[in-house]
């Protein structure tokens, strides 16, 4: 019965893993700090982000970038108003396919940034 519940938890757990990877990349904005939890970012669309939400005065956002056939869409969780979701859209168009791909990869990555889970990149980002 033990070998039954470790090969359902080992399978949730590999496709928990696999739909994370779906992600082009994942941002958290917490308190005005803009935190990349996974994927490749151009630095330009991150300083954009800080700047819209700065002046948005939003609280907790998750920002996820979802690959489409040409580059990728935008989805948001958190308190963010249509306004300000579109303003994003906007920049995020602005970026070519390319630079998202060839976007440098994070700086010295916690291991929350290394397992993608944005509470645990939380904890070691203090």
């Amino acid at each position: 019965m033990a070998w039954l519940l470790v090969t359902v938890v080992g399978a949730a757990a590999i496709l928990w893993w696999f739909s994370l990877q779906e992600d082009l990349f994942c941002l958290s904005v917490r308190g005005g700090r803009v935190l990349i939890v996974r994927g490749r970012v151009p630095p330009r669309f991150v300083a954009d982000v800080r700047d819209i939400l700065e002046r948005a005065r939003v609280g907790d956002v998750t920002i996820r970038a979802r690959p489409t056939a040409h580059s990728g869409r935008l989805e948001f969780s958190g308190g963010l108003d249509e306004f300000t979701q579109q303003r994003l859209r906007n920049v995020f168009g602005l970026i070519p396919a390319v630079q998202l791909r060839s976007a440098p990869p994070i700086q010295k990555p916690t291991p929350g940034q290394r397992l993608g889970i944005e509470w645990l990149a939380w904890w070691f980002a203090r």
